[in-house]
């Protein structure tokens, strides 16, 4: 009897972690950014990577994070010298490709 419910109670631990192991992770559902950006301009050499991420479900509206030594941190896609540094950061990876 101690066995049977031993092995029904392993049976049921077993059935529920196989059907939750391959079940894909949330997706986030939220902007990275918040509205929080820096205010002022950033020198091209000092971002390792510039990562734009368009507006979508996730977030309304168009995020730009930039990757620093120190960090990361969030660019204000509608300041001039943002879409300056993002056409700089544009040619320098073509010219890494090439």
């Amino acid at each position: 009897m101690k066995f049977s419910v031993a092995s029904l109670a392993f049976l049921i631990c077993t059935t529920l972690l196989s059907t939750t192991e391959g079940r894909p992770l949330r997706p986030q559902l939220r902007c990275r950014c918040a509205e929080k950006y820096v205010g002022k301009p950033i020198p091209s050499h000092k971002i390792l990577a510039l990562n734009v991420i368009p507006a979508g479900v996730q977030c309304k509206h168009v995020e730009i994070i930039a990757t620093m030594k120190k960090g990361v941190t969030c660019l204000n896609p509608k300041e001039k010298w943002v879409n300056t540094l993002k056409e700089e950061m544009k040619k320098k990876t073509s010219r890494v490709k090439n």
